[in-house]
């Protein structure tokens, strides 16, 4: 989909036009043309008008009229943007569209013959003004935007509140719109420089609301130069100053960590919302102390809700009788920070049984009193003398009676559900030994996301003050080192290899010296990305490593001991450098794949995502480190946070703002380049070669889009004219597809059929592949008894979904329930409009259920899983899942497709309405019958799409490609 601004595409021009011109079959619109300043414009709607009606996509196409076969698709667009000036028509629906072409858009050389085709998607049918020639001015117009972005008179720079600074050219004014409605002038200086020229503007103070506006920069024509979403802030006082000299209760929601308190809230609220577990008791009392300054010195009273001092109320921490995790905290005095900690770890939700010890280091200040007092619950060793940090976390561990220590300095705050992400990586990969947090300042900018130990044996912080949201630091990792400031360690592990080592007492060195040992035994240390935890830095030990007291100076001291002891597990590296930290941050990889699709992929809302997910981890099962970018660039909260957690780098916007400059900036790091879809794979292939033409590329197709569209051209019976323009259609995608799969060095394909038409078609130039695929079913399938009905399970997005279940309604239905009237269907699935469900509702006996988030449900419940499939290609996900878990299924022979599930074995096969009367009842009434296809398709599916065996399939495709990979295991 092309990039789309948000102003109206256009002007109609001529108050009293005729909707008779612009009229096609079953459509009304324009193409209006294209200019250096507006981009290509248009606007289409369905005919008759309906307001609300669907958007039309439409196709951007080039054709060469002096080379018919020369025809290529540039881009597909959405007419669904607001034009105003069609209200005078009676047409109320947006249904503008506005295309800028983009280096990722196709471009082919001049020709005279060159015209642009905006043509409907679904039928076929141009719009009036269609086609448009291209001479050699627009052309040369198109060429320059492509390579340079659209001709700008304009734009923003940067804001600092209340002023904002930008630039215009030429003597024209420019307007600033706040919120599409108010509009302040941009005068150009006198004299008028040449060249652009700078201009600053105080917002006005009614914006000063703390609330995010829209600004954006216009000429006096209306023509948009830039635009932008800003938070503006009611006050400029810094938080550290208003917990100083301000009265409390604090506005919170104004501190730089309010996100991750915010989260905590609302996690607690969800929970219990969605489960009914209880809030902290102490909830009001644990707000308070964290958002108040850290406490110093040793007074017994804190301040209360009003800022007046009250003596200190006890802590209740939900301590378990049988923990999974062991927190060990070493303290020496500074009692006020250890409370707040403790306060801190009440306040982050958690499901994870714990226990707390806190290991009081020798202090003098009355910390071992306090802590019996004031903190339940919580276990408390005690040092008759300080002996430092690395034998008061050894004295702790000594102690722990979980499976699972984790370390914990006393100067940091664990925010929501740190010890579930602590725990992930134990769980996800079995290897894990020790597993690190990521560590933020109370600004909140990183402090460490992992960490880096050079040739030279000096450590970093990797990421360092950098931005904690930013792709490169937010996704897990295998690294040489994690911070003792917060690490999980299995208590088995740390027993075997005698914790600290002692040589590294008091403090430093001890944690980078483990992590050295755990690798040294077999086993990785990982970075868990959504283990937030803000540190203090510098509370427990100082900062000055040059100060001749403190524990801060052994820094310096244990440096020379730590290289001494490892020098021969250092691995080679440059000089450190910032640069030289990208490449040598991923440890344990084998090469570097960048895996292209065009939106992020959601698991839970259709096959295809299951699908790129399973290819994604068997390449990181292979040594490969995985970089995503979905080419819409979309952020989607838990489900680029569950790609993240998996240790797959997920680039969006803002941080990238395009393939090309991903590809400009990062192309040579990558070995290999894995496309999906031709949509996606076309428009980037010039990119790849210009700037990463070392990266070996893999394309999957996910099936034959065009052996898809001509099978839903002959399930619709379509003849005349509209046979022949789905027919030329279905070529010109025949055509866009092969054209890929010449230029790629391997294309997988799910089904023995596909890479038969594939070879056959190309002549055998396309080398091609059995893609793999992976499902995951229950280690036993749910018993027949408690089920009921029958099931189908799709994406309604995707049109062969609802072609099956219009198909089925009309021709089989009415019969079954004809004799079964109290037999019911059940539609599952996303993208299903209110329409739609509510014409299937309205059948008897279908039950519309929509999306479900665990599809496992589905299967476990009922009696009989029908797929009607007449339009489609490639191995259906559906059916494979179902087979799984287990769940008989009756199936047309294109749903059977690919799977290699036998008729009358795994699953029944049906041809006609009476075929699939007759197997469902079959189904339905023999219990026998039943649970005999069960078992039968349980086995077949552990056997066909086991993990072994996608890993076996993708071990060759890279062998193939020359590519190396480690020996696959289950």
């Amino acid at each position: 989909m092309a990039a789309m601004l948000a102003e109206p595409p256009g002007t109609l021009e001529g108050s009293g036009a005729s909707l008779a011109e612009w009229r096609r079959p079953g459509l009304v619109g324009q193409l209006e043309g294209w200019s250096p300043h507006s981009g290509l414009t248009g606007w289409a709607c369905p005919w008759p008008l309906q307001p609300d009606a669907t958007p039309l996509r439409l196709q951007l196409v080039l054709d060469d009229l002096l080379d018919p076969g020369q025809r290529r698709l540039i881009a597909e667009v959405m007419a669904a943007q607001a034009r105003p000036d069609l209200l005078a028509l009676g047409i109320e629906q947006p249904c503008g569209f506005r295309f800028w072409w983009g280096p990722s858009h196709p471009l082919p050389a001049y020709s005279q013959g060159l015209v642009l085709r905006v043509r409907v998607e679904a039928s076929g049918t141009e719009l009036p003004g269609s086609p448009m020639r291209l001479d050699a001015d627009t052309y040369g117009q198109i060429d320059q935007q492509r390579q340079h972005g659209p001709v700008r008179e304009g734009a923003f720079t940067q804001l600092q509140a209340p002023l904002l600074h930008g630039w215009g050219r030429g003597p024209e004014p420019l307007l600033l719109r706040l919120d599409g409605d108010t509009t302040l002038p941009v005068a150009p200086p006198e004299p008028l420089p040449e060249g652009p020229w700078p201009f600053q503007l105080q917002l006005p103070t009614a914006l000063a609301d703390g609330s995010i506006h829209h600004l954006q920069l216009e000429t006096a024509a209306g023509q948009v130069l830039d635009q932008r979403f800003e938070l503006l802030p009611f006050h400029l006082t810094p938080w550290a100053a208003l917990q100083q000299h301000a009265r409390p209760p604090f506005p919170d929601e104004l501190a730089p960590l309010a996100r991750e308190r915010y989260r905590s809230l609302r996690t607690w609220l969800a929970w219990a919302d969605a489960h009914g577990t209880p809030l902290p008791a102490e909830l009001p009392l644990l707000q308070r102390l964290l958002e108040h300054p850290l406490p110093r010195g040793t007074s017994n009273q804190e301040p209360g809700p009003d800022g007046g001092a009250v003596p200190r109320k006890p802590l209740h921490l939900p301590i378990a009788a049988d923990p999974l995790v062991s927190i060990v905290i070493p303290v020496h005095n500074q009692y006020g920070v250890t409370r707040r900690c403790l306060a801190a770890i009440a306040y982050a939700p958690t499901r994870v049984p714990f226990e707390v010890l806190v290991v009081d280091d020798g202090s003098t200040d009355g910390t071992a009193e306090a802590l019996a007092a004031e903190a339940p619950g919580v276990r408390v060793i005690h040092h008759d003398f300080a002996r430092g940090f690395n034998q008061a976390c050894c004295s702790g561990a000594a102690a722990a009676r979980a499976p699972v220590l984790v370390l914990l300095n006393n100067d940091t705050e664990p925010c929501a559900t740190w010890l579930e992400e602590l725990l992930d990586p134990f769980e996800r990969w079995p290897d894990t030994g020790m597993v690190g947090a990521q560590l933020l300042y109370t600004d909140g900018t990183l402090q460490e996301a992992g960490g880096i130990v050079w040739g030279n044996g000096e450590p970093w912080n990797y990421g360092r003050g950098g931005n904690p949201h930013d792709p490169r630091m937010a996704y897990g990792r295998q690294v040489d080192y994690v911070s003792a400031a917060a690490l999980a360690i299995r208590r088995e592990l740390w027993n075997g290899l005698g914790g600290f080592s002692p040589e590294f007492s008091p403090a430093y060195y001890e944690d980078t010296d483990l992590a050295f040992k755990v690798r040294q035994a077999g086993h990785t240390v990982r970075y868990a990305p959504l283990a937030r935890v803000i540190h203090h830095e510098g509370l427990s030990c100082g900062t000055d490593t040059g100060a001749s007291t403190g524990l801060k100076r052994f820094q310096a001291v244990n440096g020379p001991l730590f290289q001494q002891k490892w020098a021969g597990a250092f691995e080679a590296s440059g000089e450190p450098s910032h640069a030289g930290a990208e490449a040598i941050k991923d440890r344990g990889i084998l090469g570097r794949a960048l895996f292209l699709d065009q939106e992020t992929p959601r698991p839970d809302r259709d096959a295809g995502s299951h699908a790129a997910l399973v290819e994604i981890e068997l390449l990181q099962a292979l040594g490969w480190k995985v970089t995503l970018l979905p080419l819409n660039l979309a952020w989607l909260a838990n489900y680029s946070d569950a790609l993240q957690r998996r240790g797959i780098e997920c680039l969006h916007a803002p941080f990238v703002l395009s393939l090309e400059q991903v590809l400009a900036e990062r192309g040579g790091e990558f070995d290999l380049i894995y496309l999906t879809r031709h949509t996606v794979a076309a428009p980037a292939l010039p990119l790849i070669q210009r700037h990463a033409p070392q990266a070996r590329l893999l394309f999957c197709n996910a099936d034959l889009h065009h052996l898809r569209q001509l099978r839903a051209a002959r399930a619709e019976g379509l003849d005349g004219d509209a046979g022949r323009r789905a027919l030329e259609a279905v070529e010109e995608v025949k055509r866009q597809e092969l054209a890929v799969m010449r230029q790629v060095d391997l294309t997988f394909s799910y089904s023995d059929v596909e890479r038969a038409v594939i070879e056959a078609e190309t002549l055998g130039e396309a080398a091609t592949a059995p893609c793999p695929w992976v499902v995951h079913g229950p280690e036993t399938p749910a018993p027949l008894e408690g089920r009921s009905g029958l099931a189908f399970l799709g994406s309604y997005g995707h049109p062969p979904n609802r072609d099956a279940v219009d198909a089925f309604l009309l021709q089989v239905w009415p019969e079954l329930q004809r004799r079964r009237p109290d037999l019911r269907l059940h539609l599952y699935g996303s993208g299903l409009e209110a329409g739609l469900a509510a014409r299937w509702g309205a059948e008897a006996g279908v039950v519309v259920e929509g999306w479900v988030a665990d599809p496992a449900t589905v299967y476990a419940r009922h009696r009989v899983f029908v797929a009607p499939l007449r339009s489609g290609a490639g191995l259906k996900g559906k059916v494979v899942a179902a087979a799984a878990h287990g769940l008989p299924q009756v199936l047309s022979p294109l749903a059977a497709e690919a799977t290699g599930l036998r008729h009358r074995q795994e699953v029944l096969i049906a041809r006609s309405p009476d075929d699939w009367c007759q197997a469902v009842l079959q189904l339905v009434d023999d219990d026998d019958a039943w649970r005999a296809m069960a078992a039968a398709a349980f086995a077949y599916a552990r056997a066909t799409w086991s993990r072994e065996c996608g890993l076996a399939l993708m071990a060759d495709a890279l062998d193939r490609l020359q590519l190396p990979h480690r020996e696959p295991s289950p």
